[in-house]
């Protein structure tokens, strides 16, 4: 067993020995060290709360401006300087549609709020397999829906798309209506209607 006596000589002798500026010089070392970590967490800290400020308050409104109703879904932004590809020709709200060609019937751009169904047909010229048609509506300048569809026959001259009331006792809103109408995205054509 190692002698008490001897080992508390050996630690004198140690402390002793130890140079007093060597201490200093360390002391300062651990100081800069520190001063750097201090000062590399407050760079990381600002940088997160720049950029958490700069993503806030993204994505809550659409591209045009316009706030959404509640619970809406936002519209797809037209591609910024796209040309508009003229697939759709024609657009048009109606009262009836022949189902087997999709053409309008009773085209109108007046309503009832108790009007079954408004449809909306988009006549297209030439589209290709898995064309995305989509419409983006608005009541009264405020975002409503919107909702798309892909073309599954190259022969295709007409989608439909329509809003019909499903429970018995409701209403279309009373207001004036613009459905805006894209492909793949890009803006094509729009039209408006009124429901009163």
């Amino acid at each position: 067993m190692p002698d008490i006596q001897n080992i508390s000589t050996i630690q004198s002798e140690v402390n002793q020995n130890e140079n007093p500026s060597d201490l200093q010089q360390s002391s300062q070392k651990s100081s800069k060290t520190l001063w750097y970590l201090l000062a590399g967490t407050a760079v990381l800290i600002l940088l997160g709360v720049v950029i958490f400020l700069s993503q806030k308050g993204t994505n809550k409104q659409p591209a045009s401006g316009l706030q959404a109703l509640p619970g809406a879904n936002q519209p797809t932004p037209a591609k910024p300087r796209s040309k508009a590809p003229g697939i759709v020709t024609n657009v048009v709200t109606a009262k009836a549609v022949d189902p087997k060609t999709g053409i309008a019937l009773t085209p109108s751009t007046v309503f009832l709020t108790t009007d079954k169904t408004i449809y909306l047909v988009v006549s297209v010229a030439a589209p290709k397999i898995g064309t995305k048609i989509e419409y983006s509506r608005y009541l009264n300048g405020k975002f409503l829906d919107n909702k798309s569809i892909a073309i599954l026959k190259s022969n295709m001259t007409n989608v439909g798309f329509d809003w019909t009331l499903k429970k018995t006792g409701a209403t279309h809103l009373a207001g004036e209506y613009r459905v805006k109408v894209y492909t793949n995205g890009v803006f094509e054509k729009k039209t408006t209607y009124t429901v009163q």
